[in-house]
Protein backbone atom coordinates (compact mmCIF):
# COMPACT_ATOMS: atom_id res chain seq x y z
CA UNK A 1 0.00 0.00 0.00
CA UNK A 2 1.46 3.46 -1.08
CA UNK A 3 0.48 6.61 1.12
CA UNK A 4 1.14 9.75 0.03
CA UNK A 5 0.35 13.31 1.76
CA UNK A 6 0.76 16.79 0.54
CA UNK A 7 -0.34 20.33 1.90
CA UNK A 8 -1.51 22.27 -0.65
CA UNK A 9 -0.57 25.96 -0.77
CA UNK A 10 -3.25 26.88 0.65
CA UNK A 11 -3.09 24.58 3.92
CA UNK A 12 -5.45 21.92 3.06
CA UNK A 13 -3.76 18.63 3.10
CA UNK A 14 -4.35 15.92 0.97
CA UNK A 15 -3.50 11.91 2.16
CA UNK A 16 -4.18 8.49 -0.68
CA UNK A 17 -3.77 5.35 0.02
CA UNK A 18 -3.45 3.52 -3.26
CA UNK A 19 -4.88 0.42 -3.30
CA UNK A 20 -4.71 -1.13 -6.96
CA UNK A 21 -6.57 -4.14 -6.93
CA UNK A 22 -9.52 -2.28 -5.59
CA UNK A 23 -12.33 -1.18 -7.61
CA UNK A 24 -14.17 0.74 -5.08
CA UNK A 25 -12.69 3.94 -3.75
CA UNK A 26 -13.51 6.43 -0.57
CA UNK A 27 -13.42 9.66 -0.35
CA UNK A 28 -13.59 11.85 2.92
CA UNK A 29 -13.40 15.03 4.22
CA UNK A 30 -12.92 15.33 7.71
CA UNK A 31 -13.14 18.51 9.93
CA UNK A 32 -11.42 18.43 13.51
CA UNK A 33 -14.68 19.86 14.83
CA UNK A 34 -17.20 17.36 17.19
CA UNK A 35 -19.26 18.13 20.05
CA UNK A 36 -16.55 18.81 22.36
CA UNK A 37 -16.03 21.61 20.17
CA UNK A 38 -19.31 23.21 21.39
CA UNK A 39 -20.25 24.39 24.65
CA UNK A 40 -23.54 24.35 26.30
CA UNK A 41 -25.31 27.33 24.48
CA UNK A 42 -24.57 25.65 20.87
CA UNK A 43 -24.50 21.64 22.26
CA UNK A 44 -25.55 19.75 19.37
CA UNK A 45 -24.29 22.69 16.04
CA UNK A 46 -21.77 19.90 14.68
CA UNK A 47 -24.30 17.43 14.13
CA UNK A 48 -26.65 19.75 12.71
CA UNK A 49 -23.90 21.01 10.17
CA UNK A 50 -23.58 17.42 9.37
CA UNK A 51 -27.57 16.73 8.84
CA UNK A 52 -27.46 20.60 6.32
CA UNK A 53 -24.45 19.24 4.47
CA UNK A 54 -26.68 18.07 1.63
CA UNK A 55 -29.79 19.88 1.66
CA UNK A 56 -28.44 22.18 -1.44
CA UNK A 57 -25.71 24.30 -2.94
CA UNK A 58 -25.53 27.65 -5.10
CA UNK A 59 -25.64 24.53 -7.90
CA UNK A 60 -26.86 21.47 -7.21
CA UNK A 61 -30.21 21.16 -5.06
CA UNK A 62 -30.82 18.36 -2.70
CA UNK A 63 -32.25 16.03 -4.83
CA UNK A 64 -29.18 16.54 -7.47
CA UNK A 65 -26.98 15.61 -5.15
CA UNK A 66 -28.80 12.56 -4.53
CA UNK A 67 -29.52 11.21 -7.84
CA UNK A 68 -26.24 12.07 -8.96
CA UNK A 69 -24.28 10.47 -6.39
CA UNK A 70 -26.49 7.16 -7.02
CA UNK A 71 -26.46 6.98 -10.97
CA UNK A 72 -22.42 6.46 -10.07
CA UNK A 73 -23.50 3.25 -8.30
CA UNK A 74 -21.80 5.32 -5.02
CA UNK A 75 -23.23 6.53 -1.83
CA UNK A 76 -22.82 9.99 0.40
CA UNK A 77 -23.45 10.77 3.74
CA UNK A 78 -21.61 12.03 7.06
CA UNK A 79 -20.83 11.42 10.52
CA UNK A 80 -20.55 13.14 13.78
CA UNK A 81 -18.29 12.24 16.96
CA UNK A 82 -16.79 13.91 19.98
CA UNK A 83 -13.94 15.05 17.96
CA UNK A 84 -14.47 14.87 14.46
CA UNK A 85 -17.24 15.84 11.83
CA UNK A 86 -16.57 13.49 8.51
CA UNK A 87 -18.26 13.87 5.45
CA UNK A 88 -17.87 10.58 2.16
CA UNK A 89 -18.52 9.49 -0.73
CA UNK A 90 -17.92 5.32 -1.20
CA UNK A 91 -18.13 4.40 -4.71
CA UNK A 92 -16.76 3.09 -7.66
CA UNK A 93 -13.23 4.28 -8.67
CA UNK A 94 -14.76 5.86 -12.01
CA UNK A 95 -16.71 8.38 -9.66
CA UNK A 96 -13.53 10.36 -8.05
CA UNK A 97 -14.03 13.20 -10.09
CA UNK A 98 -17.81 13.48 -9.81
CA UNK A 99 -17.30 11.90 -6.17
CA UNK A 100 -14.69 15.01 -5.10
CA UNK A 101 -16.40 17.69 -7.09
CA UNK A 102 -19.56 17.07 -5.03
CA UNK A 103 -17.79 17.10 -1.82
CA UNK A 104 -16.26 20.27 -2.87
CA UNK A 105 -19.67 21.66 -3.71
CA UNK A 106 -20.47 20.30 -0.54
CA UNK A 107 -17.94 22.36 1.86
CA UNK A 108 -17.94 24.99 -0.21
CA UNK A 109 -21.28 26.10 -1.47
CA UNK A 110 -24.03 24.83 0.67
CA UNK A 111 -26.68 27.32 1.38
CA UNK A 112 -27.49 26.75 4.47
CA UNK A 113 -31.20 28.41 3.33
CA UNK A 114 -33.52 29.49 6.67
CA UNK A 115 -35.93 27.09 5.50
CA UNK A 116 -34.05 23.96 4.98
CA UNK A 117 -32.69 24.40 8.99
CA UNK A 118 -36.41 24.73 10.20
CA UNK A 119 -37.00 21.68 8.31
CA UNK A 120 -34.13 19.20 9.62
CA UNK A 121 -34.40 20.69 13.00
CA UNK A 122 -37.49 18.26 13.03
CA UNK A 123 -35.46 15.68 11.15
CA UNK A 124 -33.66 15.90 14.45
CA UNK A 125 -35.55 16.35 16.87
CA UNK A 126 -36.81 13.17 15.54
CA UNK A 127 -33.43 11.36 15.76
CA UNK A 128 -33.44 12.69 19.32
CA UNK A 129 -36.72 11.33 20.04
CA UNK A 130 -35.92 7.92 18.87
CA UNK A 131 -32.88 7.56 21.33
CA UNK A 132 -35.32 8.62 23.80
CA UNK A 133 -36.98 5.54 23.01
CA UNK A 134 -33.15 3.16 22.90
CA UNK A 135 -32.33 1.87 26.67
CA UNK A 136 -28.55 1.38 25.35
CA UNK A 137 -28.47 5.51 24.05
CA UNK A 138 -29.96 6.34 27.18
CA UNK A 139 -27.70 4.44 29.18
CA UNK A 140 -24.55 5.63 27.45
CA UNK A 141 -26.10 9.17 27.38
CA UNK A 142 -26.71 8.96 31.60
CA UNK A 143 -22.82 7.41 31.44
CA UNK A 144 -20.94 10.13 29.52
CA UNK A 145 -22.62 13.31 31.16
CA UNK A 146 -21.82 11.11 34.94
CA UNK A 147 -18.18 11.02 33.50
CA UNK A 148 -17.45 14.46 32.50
CA UNK A 149 -20.27 16.51 34.01
CA UNK A 150 -20.65 19.89 33.03
CA UNK A 151 -18.08 19.75 30.20
CA UNK A 152 -18.51 19.27 26.22
CA UNK A 153 -17.16 15.77 25.97
CA UNK A 154 -20.12 14.79 28.70
CA UNK A 155 -23.13 16.32 26.09
CA UNK A 156 -24.59 13.87 23.43
CA UNK A 157 -23.25 14.26 20.14
CA UNK A 158 -27.08 14.79 18.77
CA UNK A 159 -27.42 18.08 21.02
CA UNK A 160 -29.32 19.92 23.68
CA UNK A 161 -33.30 19.71 22.37
CA UNK A 162 -33.83 23.37 22.92
CA UNK A 163 -30.73 24.78 21.00
CA UNK A 164 -32.15 22.13 18.18
CA UNK A 165 -35.64 23.50 18.11
CA UNK A 166 -33.99 27.15 18.29
CA UNK A 167 -30.52 26.89 16.27
CA UNK A 168 -30.50 29.42 13.11
CA UNK A 169 -28.72 29.52 10.09
CA UNK A 170 -26.01 32.24 11.91
CA UNK A 171 -25.28 29.29 14.60
CA UNK A 172 -24.04 27.19 11.44
CA UNK A 173 -22.33 29.65 9.75
CA UNK A 174 -20.40 30.84 13.40
CA UNK A 175 -19.19 27.20 14.03
CA UNK A 176 -18.53 27.23 10.36
CA UNK A 177 -16.14 29.84 10.15
CA UNK A 178 -14.49 28.63 13.68
CA UNK A 179 -13.75 25.45 12.43
CA UNK A 180 -14.08 24.68 8.87
CA UNK A 181 -10.85 26.39 7.47
CA UNK A 182 -7.76 24.40 6.02
CA UNK A 183 -5.72 23.67 9.03
CA UNK A 184 -8.13 21.94 10.87
CA UNK A 185 -9.38 19.86 7.91
CA UNK A 186 -8.02 16.91 5.65
CA UNK A 187 -8.95 15.22 2.77
CA UNK A 188 -8.42 11.37 2.33
CA UNK A 189 -8.96 8.87 -0.30
CA UNK A 190 -8.09 4.74 -0.53
CA UNK A 191 -8.55 2.80 -3.58
CA UNK A 192 -7.38 2.98 -7.10
CA UNK A 193 -6.39 6.30 -7.09
CA UNK A 194 -3.55 8.43 -8.47
CA UNK A 195 -2.23 10.96 -5.51
CA UNK A 196 -1.08 14.00 -8.43
CA UNK A 197 -4.51 13.53 -10.08
CA UNK A 198 -6.46 13.85 -6.75
CA UNK A 199 -4.06 16.97 -5.63
CA UNK A 200 -5.47 18.71 -8.98
CA UNK A 201 -8.99 17.74 -8.53
CA UNK A 202 -9.22 18.84 -4.41
CA UNK A 203 -7.23 22.30 -5.44
CA UNK A 204 -9.74 23.28 -7.45
CA UNK A 205 -12.49 21.79 -5.86
CA UNK A 206 -11.69 22.94 -2.64
CA UNK A 207 -9.98 26.66 -3.51
CA UNK A 208 -13.05 28.39 -1.39
CA UNK A 209 -12.16 26.30 1.85
CA UNK A 210 -10.48 29.56 4.17
CA UNK A 211 -7.07 29.34 5.05
CA UNK A 212 -6.04 29.09 8.68
CA UNK A 213 -4.77 27.46 11.06
CA UNK A 214 -6.98 24.95 13.46
CA UNK A 215 -8.66 26.24 16.49
CA UNK A 216 -7.19 27.11 19.68
CA UNK A 217 -6.42 23.51 22.18
CA UNK A 218 -9.10 21.98 23.11
CA UNK A 219 -9.91 22.46 27.35
CA UNK A 220 -8.92 19.32 28.69
CA UNK A 221 -11.66 16.70 30.02
CA UNK A 222 -12.25 15.98 33.78
CA UNK A 223 -13.49 12.83 34.60
CA UNK A 224 -15.51 12.32 37.65
CA UNK A 225 -17.33 9.14 38.24
CA UNK A 226 -20.01 8.29 39.71
CA UNK A 227 -23.77 6.68 39.26
CA UNK A 228 -26.35 7.40 37.18
CA UNK A 229 -29.73 6.05 38.05
CA UNK A 230 -32.04 6.39 35.38
CA UNK A 231 -35.57 4.78 36.29
CA UNK A 232 -37.72 3.22 33.62
CA UNK A 233 -40.62 1.39 35.44
CA UNK A 234 -42.13 0.46 31.99
CA UNK A 235 -38.65 -1.44 30.87
CA UNK A 236 -38.47 -5.50 31.58
CA UNK A 237 -34.81 -4.99 31.60
CA UNK A 238 -32.02 -2.68 32.90
CA UNK A 239 -29.00 -1.66 30.69
CA UNK A 240 -25.97 -0.94 32.47
CA UNK A 241 -22.72 0.62 31.89
CA UNK A 242 -19.84 -0.04 34.10
CA UNK A 243 -16.78 2.18 33.16
CA UNK A 244 -13.36 2.97 34.05
CA UNK A 245 -11.17 6.10 32.60
CA UNK A 246 -8.17 4.72 30.77
CA UNK A 247 -5.46 6.16 28.22
CA UNK A 248 -5.59 8.12 24.78
CA UNK A 249 -4.83 6.73 21.52
CA UNK A 250 -1.97 8.27 21.67
CA UNK A 251 -0.82 7.35 25.45
CA UNK A 252 2.12 4.41 25.44
CA UNK A 253 -0.19 2.23 27.09
CA UNK A 254 -3.28 2.45 24.74
CA UNK A 255 -2.56 -0.86 23.14
CA UNK A 256 -2.85 -2.60 26.66
CA UNK A 257 -5.68 -0.95 27.50
CA UNK A 258 -7.81 -2.00 24.09
CA UNK A 259 -6.06 -5.39 24.69
CA UNK A 260 -7.21 -6.06 28.36
CA UNK A 261 -10.54 -4.91 27.43
CA UNK A 262 -10.63 -8.03 24.96
CA UNK A 263 -9.20 -10.14 27.23
CA UNK A 264 -11.69 -9.66 29.88
CA UNK A 265 -14.75 -9.26 27.63
CA UNK A 266 -13.87 -9.46 23.90
CA UNK A 267 -15.99 -12.73 22.77
CA UNK A 268 -17.53 -15.73 23.47
CA UNK A 269 -14.77 -17.13 25.26
CA UNK A 270 -13.53 -14.40 27.11
CA UNK A 271 -13.74 -14.56 31.13
CA UNK A 272 -16.98 -12.23 31.52
CA UNK A 273 -18.88 -13.93 29.25
CA UNK A 274 -18.19 -17.29 30.08
CA UNK A 275 -18.88 -16.59 33.69
CA UNK A 276 -21.86 -14.23 33.70
CA UNK A 277 -23.76 -16.12 30.24
CA UNK A 278 -22.39 -19.19 30.23
CA UNK A 279 -21.91 -20.29 33.67
CA UNK A 280 -24.87 -18.60 35.24
CA UNK A 281 -27.30 -17.70 32.64
CA UNK A 282 -27.74 -13.64 34.23
CA UNK A 283 -28.03 -12.26 30.70
CA UNK A 284 -28.35 -12.91 27.14
CA UNK A 285 -25.20 -10.18 26.24
CA UNK A 286 -22.92 -9.08 28.43
CA UNK A 287 -18.86 -7.59 26.81
CA UNK A 288 -15.92 -4.91 27.36
CA UNK A 289 -14.50 -2.64 24.97
CA UNK A 290 -12.98 0.71 24.82
CA UNK A 291 -13.49 4.20 23.64
CA UNK A 292 -10.16 6.52 23.36
CA UNK A 293 -9.49 10.03 22.12
CA UNK A 294 -6.98 12.78 21.88
CA UNK A 295 -6.81 13.31 25.20
CA UNK A 296 -9.14 10.55 26.86
CA UNK A 297 -9.68 7.31 26.91
CA UNK A 298 -12.47 4.34 28.83
CA UNK A 299 -12.96 0.76 29.30
CA UNK A 300 -16.39 -0.24 29.35
CA UNK A 301 -18.15 -3.02 30.56
CA UNK A 302 -21.91 -3.20 29.34
CA UNK A 303 -24.42 -5.87 30.00
CA UNK A 304 -28.57 -6.09 30.29
CA UNK A 305 -30.68 -8.11 32.69
CA UNK A 306 -33.72 -8.68 34.63
CA UNK A 307 -34.27 -6.52 38.21
CA UNK A 308 -33.35 -9.86 40.37
CA UNK A 309 -30.49 -10.82 39.18
CA UNK A 310 -29.11 -6.96 38.54
CA UNK A 311 -26.62 -7.03 41.49
CA UNK A 312 -25.35 -10.36 41.25
CA UNK A 313 -24.31 -9.48 37.51
CA UNK A 314 -22.74 -6.40 39.06
CA UNK A 315 -20.50 -8.75 41.79
CA UNK A 316 -19.30 -11.11 38.83
CA UNK A 317 -18.13 -8.62 36.42
CA UNK A 318 -16.68 -6.93 38.96
CA UNK A 319 -14.70 -10.01 40.37
CA UNK A 320 -13.67 -10.80 36.62
CA UNK A 321 -12.10 -7.77 36.05
CA UNK A 322 -10.27 -8.26 39.39
CA UNK A 323 -9.07 -11.30 38.37
CA UNK A 324 -7.68 -9.73 35.40
CA UNK A 325 -6.14 -7.36 37.79
CA UNK A 326 -4.12 -10.73 39.31
CA UNK A 327 -3.44 -12.14 36.09
CA UNK A 328 -4.42 -12.61 32.28
CA UNK A 329 -4.02 -16.08 31.38
CA UNK A 330 -2.22 -16.92 28.44
CA UNK A 331 -4.82 -18.15 26.18
CA UNK A 332 -6.79 -14.60 26.88
CA UNK A 333 -4.06 -12.24 25.78
CA UNK A 334 -3.60 -14.55 22.87
CA UNK A 335 -7.12 -13.99 22.26
CA UNK A 336 -7.24 -10.38 22.63
CA UNK A 337 -3.57 -9.74 20.59
CA UNK A 338 -5.00 -11.57 17.37
CA UNK A 339 -8.36 -9.58 17.61
CA UNK A 340 -6.44 -6.21 17.59
CA UNK A 341 -4.01 -7.27 14.98
CA UNK A 342 -6.98 -8.66 12.70
CA UNK A 343 -8.93 -5.35 13.76
CA UNK A 344 -6.05 -3.41 11.93
CA UNK A 345 -5.28 -5.63 9.42
CA UNK A 346 -8.89 -5.45 8.39
CA UNK A 347 -8.27 -1.52 7.76
CA UNK A 348 -6.28 -2.34 5.10
CA UNK A 349 -8.88 -4.42 3.06
CA UNK A 350 -11.86 -1.68 3.97
CA UNK A 351 -11.56 1.92 1.81
CA UNK A 352 -13.77 3.55 3.89
CA UNK A 353 -12.29 2.20 7.49
CA UNK A 354 -8.93 3.23 6.02
CA UNK A 355 -9.75 6.51 4.80
CA UNK A 356 -10.93 7.47 8.56
CA UNK A 357 -7.84 5.43 9.94
CA UNK A 358 -5.63 7.83 7.81
CA UNK A 359 -7.13 11.28 9.25
CA UNK A 360 -7.11 10.15 12.90
CA UNK A 361 -3.17 9.63 12.07
CA UNK A 362 -2.69 12.63 10.48
CA UNK A 363 -5.04 14.75 13.39
CA UNK A 364 -2.65 13.22 15.90
CA UNK A 365 0.86 13.07 14.50
CA UNK A 366 0.69 15.32 11.51
CA UNK A 367 1.62 12.50 9.47
CA UNK A 368 -0.21 9.37 7.98
CA UNK A 369 1.46 5.82 7.85
CA UNK A 370 -0.99 3.39 7.37
CA UNK A 371 -1.75 0.64 10.30
CA UNK A 372 1.44 -1.40 9.83
CA UNK A 373 3.03 0.69 12.70
CA UNK A 374 0.47 -0.36 15.04
CA UNK A 375 0.45 -3.53 14.11
CA UNK A 376 4.16 -4.17 14.79
CA UNK A 377 2.82 -1.78 18.17
CA UNK A 378 0.34 -4.33 19.43
CA UNK A 379 2.99 -7.54 18.71
CA UNK A 380 5.21 -5.78 20.69
CA UNK A 381 2.90 -5.66 23.49
CA UNK A 382 4.24 -7.99 26.24
CA UNK A 383 1.03 -9.75 29.04
CA UNK A 384 2.73 -7.73 31.93
CA UNK A 385 1.58 -4.92 29.91
CA UNK A 386 -1.81 -6.03 30.55
CA UNK A 387 -1.75 -6.96 34.33
CA UNK A 388 -0.08 -3.43 34.95
CA UNK A 389 -2.85 -1.54 32.23
CA UNK A 390 -5.43 -3.65 34.89
CA UNK A 391 -4.02 -2.83 38.46
CA UNK A 392 -4.31 0.70 37.67
CA UNK A 393 -7.82 0.86 35.35
CA UNK A 394 -9.66 -0.75 38.07
CA UNK A 395 -8.23 0.73 41.36
CA UNK A 396 -9.56 4.43 39.36
CA UNK A 397 -12.88 5.92 40.67
CA UNK A 398 -15.95 3.86 38.55
CA UNK A 399 -18.81 5.00 36.64
CA UNK A 400 -21.94 3.25 37.10
CA UNK A 401 -25.03 4.08 34.49
CA UNK A 402 -28.41 2.16 34.66
CA UNK A 403 -31.64 2.47 32.52
CA UNK A 404 -34.54 0.21 33.71
CA UNK A 405 -36.44 -0.55 36.30
CA UNK A 406 -33.56 -0.10 38.17
CA UNK A 407 -35.40 0.43 42.30
CA UNK A 408 -33.41 1.87 44.68
CA UNK A 409 -30.58 -0.29 45.88
CA UNK A 410 -27.03 0.54 46.41
CA UNK A 411 -25.60 -0.87 43.13
CA UNK A 412 -22.87 1.36 43.38
CA UNK A 413 -21.96 0.56 46.39
CA UNK A 414 -22.00 -3.13 45.15
CA UNK A 415 -19.26 -2.28 42.83
CA UNK A 416 -17.20 -0.39 44.81
CA UNK A 417 -17.13 -2.99 48.04
CA UNK A 418 -16.42 -5.24 45.09
CA UNK A 419 -13.41 -3.45 43.45
CA UNK A 420 -12.00 -2.00 47.00
CA UNK A 421 -12.28 -5.33 48.70
CA UNK A 422 -14.98 -4.11 51.00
Amino acid sequence: MQIDQTTLPGGLTVVTARLPAFETVAVMVVVRAGSRDEHAGNSGVAHFLEHMAFKGTATRSAFDIAIDIECMGASINAFTSQEITAYHIVGLKDAVAEAVAILGDVLTQSRYAAEDVDLERGVIAQEIARNGDDPNALCIKGFVATAYPDQPLGRPVLGDPAFVAGATRDDLLAFIGRNYVTGNMVVTATGDVDHAWLLDLVGRHFAAIPAGPAPDGRAAPRYAGGFHRDQRSDFKQVNLVLGFPSVPVDAPGFFAHKMLSAALGGGMSSPLFQEVRQKRGLVYGVGAGSNHGSDFGLVLIQAGTTPDKLATCLEVACTEALRVSDAVQERDFMRARNHLLAELATVKERPFQLAIYLAGQFFRHGRATGPEVDLAAVRAVPVEDLKRAAETLFACAPTLSMVGPVGEADYFGIVTGVLGGE
